[in-house]
């Protein structure tokens, strides 16, 4: 994505990533591969590592923190965003809680997208917050492969 905003001339855009970086719960049984470290899953290393490597330390912020308390103090301090990917756990409540919070952020014209729309394991819960969160507002649903896509304009 951030080599993506180069090739396009982008060159102010900002990628912020909020994650806490710690996995779910099961995480360890599914990516045994991934180190521990004092029960610190490595992933927020790992990211840092990526984002070094391929040189875009200058496009990309990490806030290694809770998206539901980094959604919510980004709106109070005016931060929006011209597009949001909303990668949220796959059950109703944490992706119809992400995609409420990201909203706000959201300037007019922009887009918000996500993946696992055709995800069974959770009973469709992204796809359930999905349509109900595009049902509420009047927005179409877009479809792309596993994706979904929400236009605003």
């Amino acid at each position: 994505m951030a080599n993506l905003t180069r090739q396009l001339g982008l060159n102010d855009a900002l990628i912020i990533c909020i994650d806490d970086f710690r996995g779910w719960p099961g995480f360890n049984e599914q990516f045994q591969f991934i180190n521990f470290v004092n029960g610190d899953v490595m992933l927020l290393y790992q990211f840092m590592q990526n984002v070094v490597y391929s040189n875009v330390t200058d496009v990309i912020l990490p806030l290694p923190f809770s998206t539901g308390s980094t959604l919510s103090n980004l709106c109070q301090w005016g931060v929006t965003a011209d597009l949001i990917e909303v990668d949220a756990g796959h059950g109703f409540m944490s992706a119809w809680s992400d995609i409420n919070r990201a909203f706000p952020l959201l300037r007019p014209g922009g887009v918000m997208f996500g993946y696992d729309y055709f995800r069974n394991a959770d009973g469709f819960g992204v796809r359930r917050a999905v349509n109900l969160f595009a049902k509420i507002y009047g927005f179409k649903v877009e479809i792309d492969g596993e994706h979904w896509v929400i236009r605003t304009s």
